[in-house]
């Protein structure tokens, strides 16, 4: 039995602990919804992000075969294996940190790719973001509660303040769809922000010829590290890629090399990722240092 976050810390005299950004969903409605939002099937193996007393989990259990319970908190992990069980569903408890969990392992090991819900803390919304994407083979949708602020950079378009690296990356390998907003109010305790519930769908495989996720990554970054500067300054030097054959890179593309990266849509960098991949292979190899490796 699942009890509600009032009832859980009045009867252990704990606190929610704000290292882990802990804001417990109390409105079981809204709970209910967002596990419907996900479209679970009773084949599906599902992971919740951080569970902690089980608002969604209560709803996830009867709808699919198998769930993996991922949460960093350890007394938190230990009220799930007492409390998480359903007859027809299989359950997992995993006590540790989400960016540790190996999407990829538990999907082949499972022989399926994973559906993934979840209501985030701020601080790993988007390290949690970069690693779906870069594993987005094992996921075939997330359904997730975020921050406000951080969908609304997950479904920024191009020119927007918002509009970053993240953006893009979800326009070239995802679908990102805004669902409905959730007040501070249904939370116990309450944060002092609104949030939003998003959808994302990954497709089965990266778009036809596309380089490599990490270089795909490097690139898109380095664009956006100086987001106010043109392409042609903010990719010089970009994996070895120098002055006018850089600007003539963009241009045998179509992109003029003076455009900020902010004004490139997803499907533009997905170009000119595409023909710089092409250029860096066509380079003779000179050594590690003219191609650093550059951790994800």
């Amino acid at each position: 039995m699942f009890l509600s976050p009032q009832e859980y810390y009045r009867q252990t005299n704990l606190k929610p602990r704000k290292r882990f950004g802990q804001h417990f969903l109390s409105q079981l409605a809204t709970a209910e919804r967002i596990v419907a939002s996900a479209d679970l099937h009773p084949s599906d193996v599902a992971v919740e992000v951080g569970p902690g007393l089980g608002a969604l989990t209560r709803f996830i259990l009867p709808r699919v075969c198998c769930l993996h319970l991922v949460e960093l908190d350890r007394d938190l992990a230990a009220y799930l294996q007492a409390n998480a069980s359903h007859r027809d569903c299989r359950v997992l408890v995993h006590s540790m940190d989400i960016l540790q969990f190996d999407f990829q392992l538990v999907s082949a090991s499972e022989k399926q790719r994973l559906v993934v819900l979840g209501n985030l803390p701020y601080n790993i919304s988007s390290p949690l973001g970069f690693r779906l994407l870069e594993c987005f083979p094992a996921v075939k949708r997330a359904v997730f509660m975020v921050q406000k602020e951080v969908g609304e950079r997950w479904l920024a378009g191009p020119g927007g303040k918002e509009y970053g690296v993240l953006s893009v990356l979800f326009g070239i390998y995802g679908c990102v769809t805004p669902l409905f907003s959730v007040s501070p109010s249904q939370f116990y305790p309450p944060p002092k922000v609104e949030s939003m519930v998003l959808r994302v769908d990954f497709p089965e495989s990266a778009p036809g010829n596309a380089p490599p996720f990490p270089f795909i990554r490097r690139l898109v970054s380095a664009a956006f590290q100086q987001r106010r500067k043109t392409l042609r300054n903010s990719l010089q030097g970009f994996e070895g890629l120098e002055g006018a054959v850089l600007s003539d890179t963009l241009r045998d593309v179509g992109i003029d090399p003076g455009r900020r990266p902010e004004t490139l849509s997803p499907s533009e960098f997905l170009i000119v990722t595409k023909k710089m991949f092409e250029e860096r292979r066509k380079m003779p190899a000179r050594g590690s240092a003219c191609f650093p490796a550059t951790p994800l």
